[in-house]
């Protein structure tokens, strides 16, 4: 039930931002999609150890996030690194308490995607109200 969730709020998400936003939200749509699309092929050990192949894509997502948020004239591209931050921190934290319980490792480290998604729904309206004002 949950992922079903997170791909409708990642579709809403996404296709508000293509729909109204502008290039900063239409690029965080496309590289939001992409790590979404990649996270589940990337999977290696079902969160019993760290997820290297999520990391990386989580990694690539953070440092467009940054790089966005450094250009941009927008504050929800900060928003969204830092969440971003957080949930690729998780995963670090693997590689020093390898004990994690699997579920709490995969909820902890994916429910991080929601306030990115979430910055970028915001973003997007604030944008398009902005521009129709």
């Amino acid at each position: 039930m949950i992922p079903a969730l997170f791909v409708v709020l990642m579709l809403i998400s996404c296709g508000f931002a293509f729909w109204r936003g502008r290039g900063d939200e239409r690029m965080a749509a496309t590289a939001i999609i992409f790590a979404a699309l990649l996270s589940p092929i990337a999977k290696a050990s079902g969160f019993s150890s760290p997820e290297t192949g999520i990391l990386g894509i989580d990694v690539a997502l953070l440092v467009f996030l940054i790089v966005l948020a450094l250009k941009s004239d927008r504050f929800w591209p900060l928003w969204a690194a830092g969440f971003q931050v957080v949930g690729t921190t998780i995963h670090l934290a693997t590689f020093v308490e390898v004990d994690i319980w699997p579920p709490a490792y995969m909820a902890a480290q994916s429910f991080w995607a929601w306030p990115v998604l979430t910055a970028l729904l915001a973003g997007t309206w604030l944008e398009a109200r902005y521009r129709t004002h």
